[in-house]
């Protein structure tokens, strides 16, 4: 169950701390100082003060690929995750190249349940607001395990009306997972 609570912005936002799978796939037409790249770049994923970078793209050039999967918890009060790509420069130090700015409507919310895997695709930005290039990344909400509770009842567990929601739904009968709703109204009228 999630629960919502209103702030002061019109939006609704969840309290819950949900975990997120981030996979930093690639990046396309990187750019310094309007020519394309051709340093060793790395990604670093941000959710409030939490960070956590990709491995460095040895390889080199102006579209990097990392495929690195990363693990964050985030709490429902986030409005947005950061991807931020840098370079190393022969000395070891790291350059920041740009940033993305992904809100989390894009892939929580009403048309993204839990367990769904979004492909999403930025437009990187530089310290000036300067297009510097795309960054692709997919991410999942993991859904809520309910693996570690037991039944809600010793005479539901008994009776066997009780179930995971690991198995299939049953289609005949009652007992199964699968509602359809319709929404009722109620039409008053006053006496006359």
């Amino acid at each position: 169950m999630i629960y919502i609570r209103r702030t002061d912005h019109p939006r609704l936002y969840t309290t819950m701390t949900k975990t997120l799978e981030i996979d930093i796939r690639s990046a396309e037409g990187l750019k310094l100082n309007r020519r394309l790249l051709k340093k060793k770049t790395f990604a670093v994923a941000r959710i409030g003060e939490k960070s956590r970078p990709s491995h460095l793209d040895v390889s080199g050039g102006s579209s990097p690929t990392w495929n690195c999967k990363l693990e964050m918890p985030m709490s429902g009060t986030e409005q947005f995750i950061y991807i931020e790509v840098l370079f190393r420069t022969s000395s070891g130090r790291e350059k920041k190249i740009g940033e993305a700015k992904i809100p989390t409507s894009d892939f929580m919310g009403r048309y993204s349940p839990e367990g769904h895997l979004n492909f999403l695709s930025y437009r990187l930005r530089d310290e000036y607001g300067d297009k510097c290039g795309i960054v692709n990344v997919s991410i999942m909400v993991k859904p809520y395990s309910t693996e570690d509770y037991g039944a809600c009842s010793s005479q539901a567990a008994e009776t066997g009306l009780w179930r995971p929601r690991s198995e299939p739904p049953a289609i005949d009968g009652y007992g199964g997972r699968i509602v359809t709703g319709v929404p009722v109204w109620c039409v008053l009228q006053r006496p006359t």
